[in-house]
């Protein structure tokens, strides 16, 4: 009887003891949920107060934001000592490996900065303010693969885009850089689309020849430069004014034939235009049909040739087609060969203009009235070795249907 009271007594124990682990299990497990919840919320605060509550090595979030704030208010030494267990309890977070860096070079403790940065830099590529340092560092012991290897890192994250292109562009100067940029861009890299794109607006000309050298090395490459590629170095290199350049360039790298490129007006009979692809590349030095025009013009085939047909414009000066000259200064005398309809009712009219100016240059007509055939400029001896002849749309009330086989300019 009283061994079986002792056993009951012993079970109640046991029952009221494992409740009481379990209370102090759950108590314990929602302190630590609270006091991580609360880290959590101050590791976002910008109180040195708040977050001073916290340990740094237990929590390293609230030790980076600290570390932050001491950085920012220069006072490294502290920002060192809320980095430093951060870093030891997080060795794997770039952020605050990084801070830790830049905290010990505030401090001018400069070869454990550069052992803690390097650190941080093997950790990740996608930190902007480690690749920045890195960049610098790099900078500083003349390491080519380094540097390239955060300019491609900044740019695939389309970060620091200005600093990074000017660096790229600064990689054109000397040989051994230009190669590695070559090398680099012919891997296909997705900002290769965008380095292009801004030599469109940016190259300077003191680069092209630079320019022209790194694209002769991605000829060799197994990337080769696009039509696109090619197409807005040409064009970038005629609107500053550089058209011989230019003109050269497209010649030797589209393999333009001599007997093409030696007259004076490229295609004038319409055979290139009329029969090229409509997503084909265009240079300047090409027919290329505006951009309201198509519904305006057409090209077609005969027994004898190609046609240019041109219909009245329903908007006055609607540029139909357009190319790019070289006129030598002095006169010249523009013609065409017209096959059907009238040049008292012409639905167009020749214009030129000198290149980038947009200087219009005076017309002189042979027949009152007509503007296509036996139309006179003059080109001046200074500040047009550059011009575009655009056929515009005329505004004449009666213009009619007209087609041209050919033009010349003598």
């Amino acid at each position: 009887m009283m061994h079986a009271e002792h056993t009951g007594t012993e079970r109640s124990t046991l029952a009221l003891a494992r409740k009481g682990a379990v209370i102090v299990a759950a108590a314990s497990l929602a302190w630590f949920v609270g006091v991580q919840g609360l880290a959590a919320i101050a590791a976002k605060s910008t109180s040195p107060a708040l977050l001073q509550l916290f340990d740094p090595g237990a929590h390293p979030a609230v030790g980076y934001q600290l570390a932050r704030i001491y950085l920012t208010a220069r006072q490294p030494d502290k920002a060192v000592e809320m980095a430093r267990p951060a870093t030891l309890a997080n060795p794997m977070e770039v952020r605050v490996v990084r801070t830790l860096g830049l905290a010990l070079e505030a401090s001018d403790k400069k070869t454990a900065s550069t052992r803690v940065m390097r650190a941080a830099e093997t950790l990740s590529w996608r930190d902007t303010p480690t690749s920045m340092w890195v960049l610098h560092d790099a900078a500083l012991q003349r390491n080519l693969p380094r540097i390239l290897g955060q300019l491609d890192a900044l740019a695939r994250r389309q970060t620091e885009f200005k600093l990074v292109q000017s660096l790229f562009y600064a990689g054109l100067d000397d040989a051994v850089s230009r190669q590695a940029l070559a090398e680099k861009l012919a891997n296909n890299p997705p900002w290769r689309s965008s380095f292009f794109a801004d030599t469109r607006v940016n190259l300077q000309p003191q680069s092209y020849d630079r320019m022209e050298a790194l694209l002769d090395l991605l000829d060799r490459s197994k990337m080769p430069p696009s039509s696109a590629e090619r197409m807005t170095f040409i064009a970038r290199m005629t609107e500053t004014g550089q058209g011989a350049k230019a003109r050269t360039y497209w010649i030797r790298t589209f393999h333009i034939a001599p007997a093409a490129h030696s007259q004076v007006l490229y295609d004038p009979a319409f055979r290139a235009v009329a029969t090229r692809s409509k997503t084909a590349q265009v240079s300047p030095f090409e027919w290329s049909v505006g951009d309201d025009a198509p519904q305006f013009v057409s090209f077609r085939q005969d027994n004898y040739g190609y046609l240019l047909d041109v219909n009245p414009a329903t908007d006055v000066s609607v540029p139909l087609i357009r190319q790019t000259l070289m006129l030598t200064p002095g006169t010249h005398t523009i013609d065409a060969n017209i096959v059907q309809g009238s040049v008292q009712q012409a639905p167009a009219e020749w214009q030129l203009a000198c290149s980038p100016s947009g200087t219009a240059l005076i017309r002189r007509f042979a027949t009152p009235g007509n503007a296509l055939s036996g139309v006179t400029v003059t080109v001046p001896e200074t500040g047009c070795d550059v011009q575009i002849l655009s056929l515009v749309s005329s505004d004449r009330t009666d213009a009619q249907p007209l087609t041209i086989r050919s033009i010349s300019i003598r």
